[in-house]
């Protein structure tokens, strides 16, 4: 029976060396680039509608960098509702997109979503 004792003779196991990300170059200094990878899901670059794309200034766009920039033009604009910052005011720009005056930040999705046309 062997017991978990190690006998003399015997050498302990090496680990392996962790694995690499697969699609990650190393060969630059201080930064991975991942190659050879189309988006998917949120990644995927979609077509915007009109409204959606006048506010981006871009006709196409991920869904993740939209949701970005819409946070960042809240914050930038300071639109958010001082009695409840979960809540922003839209402006006229926002409102074209949003169709409500104010809306609840973290359900942003729900009002763009019918403005991604792929």
């Amino acid at each position: 029976m062997s017991g978990g004792k190690k006998k003399k003779g015997e050498e302990k196991k090496k680990k392996s060396a962790p694995k690499s990300k697969k699609g990650v170059d190393k060969s630059k200094k201080g930064g991975s680039v991942k190659k050879g990878r189309k988006g998917s899901g949120y990644t995927k670059a979609c077509k915007l509608s009109p409204a959606l794309a006048e506010l981006m200034g871009e006709s196409e766009l991920p869904r993740h960098e939209v949701v970005k920039r819409v946070w960042a033009i809240i914050k930038e604009k300071q639109l958010f509702d001082p009695k409840n910052r979960q809540y922003a005011i839209c402006d006229k720009a926002l409102f074209k997109v949003i169709g409500e005056e104010t809306f609840h930040t973290f359900s942003m999705m729900k009002y763009l979503k019918n403005h991604f046309l792929d």
